[in-house]
């Protein structure tokens, strides 16, 4: 079994006995519990062992006082202790009972387990008074080490699970909060009703409207409040109400009574928006009163509303782009503020990368997402073509043009051109790209009339530019007009942390395309994909699982399915030469010694025999208990 990461592994032992902390770092060490039969074992057989346990960080205390201190410095510097074993009896200075209370007032979520051997209290009487009770255990002397790290384990889970819940409902307040200062500031009524009727959520806008708070509004049932919106909004013809009215979705003009603070000749525009969920079923109603006296167009509000509901949804992600690695995370950092802008992007990287697919995420994400994105790969056209396919050419310009030809940059006009492998353009047409650049206009070929063109352009390259200016092989002029904005996306060999959701992503999208039911991968197929280099990136990912998808017949895709570059890796080694047992014997001990991190106790727990035999055994075969230098 693998050992889950976690954020906060650190443990507190407060005990005034040695042996117990002694017990304590032989229970909740990082090394394997295996016996010496299962170390010969592996060694024969070359199978990675997995580590039950995570990498605790153990904090002890010799009493109360220093317990207390511990956690008060760890609250402090923000690195705060997730579990405290206490024992009961600690003399002298406070006992265990009055240390939990204590560190209870420092650290409300601190995890606590209280232990004794004996006690003369029962633990009705040591909980009396105590506050979070659901976070403290109590276990008796002697426990077994099974029983401490499953405690353990689960302590620690319980703590990082609860934070990182805690930390999601922040955000998501955070999240509410803005979306509420957004919607009140928009200057808009907006009341927002489930499918019965009933009101969800009002701004400050439609409280004012009404003259109500949303808790009065809330209280109201349908027919209330449709009565309370009638006597604000009287129907047409009273008498004396001709300056002030309220226009609705027909056009008819109904006047507004009982809105003394309001100027005079208001005029309001109401509009009744469905809102759906994801499954696209209806869900409630929102209705918007826009105060038209201002030329506020209502289409202009509910473009707002669908971005603003867009950018919730999206997270700040980028359409289609899979990877929670620290390389891609600056990528995105680096990619935001250039979304909404029109600057000149170059990006560069290994071929199979994702280039285009960063470029497309530039163009869904910016302002010109209504317009075409159009690319062209550079190293694909011929050299004779390429100025055509790019401007385009009048009839008659050349040999065979019978009839003229709108280009790359006319048909992409108000949105994104993609000029991908840009190091391999000819000389003679960068000097016409940068021009275009420039001018932000084109020249067909055979033409005389400059054709203005409003288009985005991104680069990408797999090539050093900055070597091909150097050399005379590309314009410097053009170099610094495209790399305005420079994103380098890191090959796949340098981001090994998102290979295995690019292979979980891959493997569902040929899965539904092939329609098979492969739930995910095996141990050793896993294994291969995460061992390989993957030298042509992510299109080399992406082609070696519709591979294997197509020739798997399981429902977990095994490693044979793969390619044979990677099922070969993944093919268990041959057996080692047979040693003398004495031999076999010293190598355990050493990689023993090692793997607990030349602690003697964690080594001979993990060999299955007492420290005196380990001492006995590290003599015979003249082996150190420190660390090489």
């Amino acid at each position: 079994m693998e050992s889950a990461a976690y954020d906060n592994n650190r443990v507190l032992i407060v005990d005034d006995q040695p042996e117990i902390h002694d017990d304590f770092g032989e229970m909740l060490t990082t090394a394997l519990r295996g016996t010496a039969a299962d170390d010969l074992a592996a060694a024969f057989t070359g199978e990675p062992a997995r580590a039950f346990l995570p990498p605790f960080e153990l904090l002890h205390a010799s009493g109360g006082a220093d317990a207390c201190r511990m956690v008060r410095a760890a609250v402090d510097t923000g690195r705060a202790i997730a579990v405290a074993y206490v024992d009961v009896r600690m003399p002298p200075g406070i006992d265990g009972v009055e240390t939990t209370r204590r560190l209870r007032t420092i650290d409300p979520d601190i995890e606590i387990v209280l232990m004794t051997a004996y006690t003369d209290k029962s633990l009705s009487e040591i909980v009396r008074g105590m506050t979070s009770l659901h976070k403290l255990l109590y276990i008796r002397k002697p426990f077994s080490r099974e029983e401490i790290q499953q405690i353990t384990l689960s302590l620690v889970g319980k703590w990082n699970i609860q934070h990182a819940l805690a930390e999601k409902q922040a955000l998501l307040a955070a999240s509410h909060q803005r979306l509420e200062a957004v919607l009140d500031a928009t200057g808009d009524a907006m009341a927002m009703h489930d499918g019965d009727g009933n009101l969800v959520f009002a701004n400050k806008g439609f409280e004012t409207l009404c003259g109500l708070s949303e808790r009065e509004l809330k209280r109201l049932s349908p027919e209330a409040l449709s009565a309370c919106l009638e006597r604000r909004f009287q129907a047409p013809g009273a008498p004396g109400q001709d300056d002030r009215f309220l226009l609705l979705e027909q056009g008819d003009r109904v006047p507004e009574a009982g809105a003394e603070a309001l100027p005079a000749q208001r005029l309001y525009y109401r509009s009744t928006t469905s809102v759906r969920d994801e499954r696209q079923e209806m869900i409630g109603r929102l209705r918007v009163y826009r105060d038209v006296s201002r030329d506020i167009e209502v289409e202009r509000m509910k473009a707002e509303v669908l971005r603003l509901r867009a950018e919730l949804e999206s997270g700040g992600s980028f359409d289609g782009i899979v990877g929670d690695s620290p390389g891609m995370r600056r990528v995105f950092a680096l990619m935001r503020p250039a979304v909404d802008s029109d600057v000149t992007v170059l990006i560069s990287g290994e071929s199979g990368t994702g280039k285009e697919l960063v470029a497309r995420s530039f163009h869904v994400a910016g302002p010109r997402q209504a317009g075409p994105f159009l690319a062209i790969n550079c190293s694909a056209v011929s050299e004779t073509l390429i100025e055509s396919e790019l401007f385009g050419h009048e009839r008659g310009a050349f040999t065979g043009a019978i009839r003229q030809k709108t280009g790359f940059f006319e048909r992409a006009d108000g949105g994104t051109i993609f000029l991908d492998e840009i190091g391999d353009m000819p000389l003679a047409l960068q000097t016409k790209l940068l021009r275009v650049l420039q001018e932000r206009e084109i020249l067909r070929v055979g033409g005389t009339l400059p054709i203005p063109v409003d288009v985005r352009v991104i680069a990408a390259t797999n090539k050093d530019l900055e070597a091909a200016v150097k050399t005379g092989a590309f314009r410097e002029d053009l170099f610094y007009r495209l790399a305005v904005f420079p994103v380098v996306i890191p090959p796949l060999r340098q981001r090994r942390e998102d290979i295995p959701l690019l292979a979980d992503h891959f493997l569902k999208k040929h899965t539904r395309r092939l329609d098979k039911t492969i739930s995910g991968f095996s141990r050793a197929a896993l294994q291969a994909v995460l061992q390989h280099d993957w030298p042509g990136n992510v299109r080399e990912l992406e082609n070696a699982i519709e591979r294997a998808v197509l020739l798997e017949t399981s429902e977990v895709l095994q490693a044979n399915s793969l390619p044979s570059a990677l099922s070969a890796a993944a093919a268990p080694l041959a057996p080692p030469a047979i040693l003398p047992l004495a031999e076999v014997e010293r190598q355990a001990i050493a990689r023993a010694l090692e793997t607990s991190a030349w602690n003697v106790a964690g080594a001979a727990q993990a060999l299955g025999v007492s420290r005196v035999t380990l001492y006995r055994k590290l003599k015979q075969y003249d082996l150190s208990t420190r660390p090489p230098r």
